[in-house]
């Protein structure tokens, strides 16, 4: 329902963070789950970019509750 849209801003979030290996992304019952072997990328320094993403997240879309980083292995991006 909301996969463009997610997509979008899980792109602009990458580029920002200078990350090249989000492999994957699950959103159900409000919580989006990102898979990616460059977890410290996402976060930023000093978790700048978590806080950044997740208030747009909370702004874009209405159900959204949370999300988490997952860790996975390098071979697998």
């Amino acid at each position: 329902m909301y996969d463009r849209l997610i997509q979008k801003i899980i792109k602009k979030w990458k580029k920002e963070a200078g990350a090249t290996r989000v492999v994957q992304w699950t959103y159900r019952q409000g919580v989006l789950t990102i898979y990616t072997s460059e977890p410290g990328y996402l976060v930023g320094k000093a978790g700048i970019l978590s806080n950044k993403y997740g208030d747009i997240f909370k702004k874009e879309l209405p159900d959204f509750i949370h999300y988490r980083i997952v860790e996975t292995n390098y071979f697998w991006a």
